[in-house]
């Protein structure tokens, strides 16, 4: 054979190479465009079952709806199990080949077939019930309770409404004891299998269990979650300071030792009744001296706070919430059986978003409005993106934050006369310090959630073991430990971990209160603003408006640094400098007074056992 003759053989045999290759990129580019589309489809219709009008207790009409999921789920496992049988190292495009790897977690938990509906839905449901199962005998047989009724409490909202109220560091110590040791082996059955499914779905899905935990690279994100507690910690130990010495005057030395952590009931009360009158702040910064905030909304009704809300979007440049929104994705709430307790819910996982609204009128529940509506405009922007790129990196999150901070302004509700009056600086600085304890606060219970939860399903700890490291962290990271010593088979969570758990709600927490007050600080640059940080609102401005929906339209096309940049264009991660700034004028009274009161900075290790 000639040489030419074997050019040639080898010149047709990577022509049919070259075309075997682009053949099966074909294929596979036609099954992601076909399985994206199916994926909205298949979601959609989870969400019209779980939005649509029903009479709980017809059970024809909850048996048809779970027929339907179950078949909605094996079209979805099926579509993860067709994604997984291409071959990667075959793909020669980049974006088909990030296509199915997305795609092949679309199964999520729903690859375990009947197991999870007849199990795993069952401890999530489980986990959810134990703050609202009325299980708990009132403290001192409810001689404390209205009329001396000693009925049994729910944790919520029975006994977190006397944690928001209550005084007693006793009954706050019984209501934290009680609860616990009522729930500690339901919780810690159901809430372990949650974790072996996860583990258990990744194995089948052959994808990392903290890819289909966070849905995204959680390492990075703990990495940065880290560095923004780094950063958080000098601010915090002072207020750390300031609080332990308010309370080592309230309960003394026997409760609250001046070098030890702050035991975890009385925590949980500062945390919780930051906006009380009789707080620890009250010999400062006295309640009665501030506007009662419900008052500002008292004229509205529910739909009227959300079309408020949505106000505020149209100001920057987005546009108004379509009709058919209003008339079939925006669920009225049950005005036959109203509920105070009611709490707003968004379906965003497709571009058909919907919206439930709660019939109660309060200031809090209008912010929650301007909370959730980022979500349905942020899943609006993206509307024009595949599935696979339809996630957002939970920045949407950190928007509503950042919308939010400014609709809470006082700038903002004396703009929108819904406040009468204009706060002076003291009134300024009261609300300032009251919003700063709720925050601050909180940021390191979200991280030590966060935390725990990856270790588990890492498994670095163990059911066993679970219990020792939660307190290890809440020591290291908030200064806090529990009221008394703690046992064997003890687990104690606080009620608010178990809250949608499968949607990692305490990680989307930690991300929208940094995230989101770095968000809040750029975009009021971007507006021009000279108020101090915290009286900043940026409503009405269209530059504001066109950098958020350049973000949002972006969806996860991009990596989260260069998504995030189209906001912060000096981006260096998640950082806890802007809140930092927010409440600086707080940060550096708290300095002063604990200069004066020669208040100890940091805590030694608690002297309560953890078994």
């Amino acid at each position: 054979m000639s040489l030419r003759s074997v050019v040639l053989l080898l010149l047709i045999a990577g022509i049919g190479c070259a075309s075997a290759a682009a053949n099966y990129d074909l294929e596979a580019k036609t099954f992601v465009n076909q399985s994206s589309a199916r994926y909205y489809r298949f979601y959609n219709e989870i969400a019209a079952e779980t939005y649509s009008a029903n009479n709980e207790d017809d059970f024809e009409a909850l048996f048809s709806k779970l027929n339907n999921v179950k078949r909605i789920a094996e079209e979805l496992v099926s579509i993860s199990r067709q994604a997984a049988a291409f071959d990667l190292e075959r793909i020669r495009n980049p974006e088909t080949k990030h296509a199915l790897q997305e795609l092949r977690s679309v199964g999520d938990l729903f690859v375990l077939g009947d197991d999870y509906f007849s199990s795993v839905q069952m401890n999530l449901a489980a986990l959810q019930t134990l703050s609202t199962d009325k299980d708990i005998e009132p403290y001192l047989g409810g001689a404390k309770m209205p009329d001396g009724d000693d009925s049994p409490l729910a944790y919520y909202p029975d006994i977190q409404k006397i944690v928001q109220t209550s005084r007693d560091s006793d009954e706050l110590k019984y209501y934290w004891e009680t609860w616990r040791e009522k729930n500690q082996l339901w919780a810690s059955l159901n809430f372990y299998t949650i974790v072996q499914s996860y583990q258990r779905a990744a194995k089948i899905l052959e994808v990392p269990v903290h890819k289909l935990w966070y849905r995204s690279d959680s390492q990075e994100m703990l990495q940065q979650m880290e560095q923004a507690m780094t950063e958080l910690r000098p601010a915090y130990q002072q207020l750390h300071a300031f609080v332990r010495q308010e309370l080592h005057k309230k309960y003394g030395g026997e409760v609250v030792d001046l070098n030890k952590p702050i035991p975890d009931h009385l925590f949980q009360q500062v945390v919780e009744q930051a906006w009380a009158p009789g707080s620890i702040l009250e010999d400062y910064y006295p309640r009665a001296q501030l506007p009662e905030f419900d008052d500002y909304v008292r004229h509205l009704n529910a739909k009227a706070m959300v079309n408020e809300s949505e106000n505020f979007y149209t100001s920057l440049g987005f546009e108004p919430l379509s009709p058919e929104f209003h008339k079939n994705q925006l669920k009225e709430p049950n005005e036959d059986r109203p509920n105070d307790d009611c709490r707003p819910s968004v379906f965003d996982l497709t571009p058909h978003p919907y919206l439930m609204y709660c019939e109660k009128v309060s200031f809090r529940k209008l912010m929650q409005y301007h909370s959730h509506l980022a979500r349905v405009y942020y899943a609006q922007q993206r509307s024009h993106l595949p599935s696979y790129y339809f996630k957002a990196y939970n920045l949407e999150f950190a928007v509503g934050e950042a919308v939010v901070l400014s609709a809470s302004s006082p700038t903002h509700l004396t703009g929108r006369q819904l406040a009468k009056g204009v706060l002076s600086d003291r009134e300024l600085m009261n609300r300032l310090f009251r919003m700063s304890l709720h925050t601050i606060l909180s940021i390191p219970l979200y991280y030590v959630h966060t935390k725990v939860m990856h270790d588990l399903l890492s498994d670095a700890v163990d059911m066993d073991t679970v219990n020792k490291h939660y307190w290890r962290l809440m020591e290291q990271y908030a200064g806090v430990e529990p009221p008394m010593d703690r046992g064997e088979g003890a687990i104690d969570f606080p009620y608010k971990f178990y809250v949608n758990i499968d949607q990692n709600f305490q990680t989307q927490k930690f991300i929208s209160e940094i995230l989101g007050y770095q968000f809040y600080r750029e975009l009021c640059k971007k507006s021009f603003n000279n108020k101090p940080l915290h009286n900043c609102d940026f409503y009405g401005n269209l530059a504001v408006g066109n950098s958020l929906k350049s973000m949002m339209s972006l969806g996860s096309k991009k990596p989260w640094r260069e998504v995030v940049t189209k906001i912060l264009p000096n981006n260096t991660g998640i950082s806890s400098l802007a809140l930092l700034e927010y409440y600086q004028p707080v940060l550096d009274w708290v300095g002063n007074y604990n200069k004066e009161a020669n208040a100890k900075i940091g805590w030694t290790a608690t002297k309560k056992k953890i078994v």
